[in-house]
């Protein structure tokens, strides 16, 4: 495990040179703004879920208090 942190401890200043060097070109700007775009939908997704489980939760406690 030790190892394997200290390898991507040691490969950081590499991907950051590496960055620097050859820099993003308009493909991988749109590729990442469309994941990004992607990664935003889903997280919204979920929480969307997740109100509407807590929501029929609570609507499931209040009828059965109802009752």
């Amino acid at each position: 495990m030790f190892k394997f942190i200290s390898i991507l401890i040691a490969l950081i200043p590499v991907v950051l040179l590496l960055r620097a060097v050859i820099g993003r070109s308009k493909v991988m700007k749109r590729a990442v703004a469309d994941f990004k775009r992607q990664i935003d939908i889903l997280v919204w997704v979920i929480l969307l879920m997740m109100a509407a489980a807590i929501i029929y939760s609570l609507i499931t406690l209040v009828l059965s208090i109802w009752r």
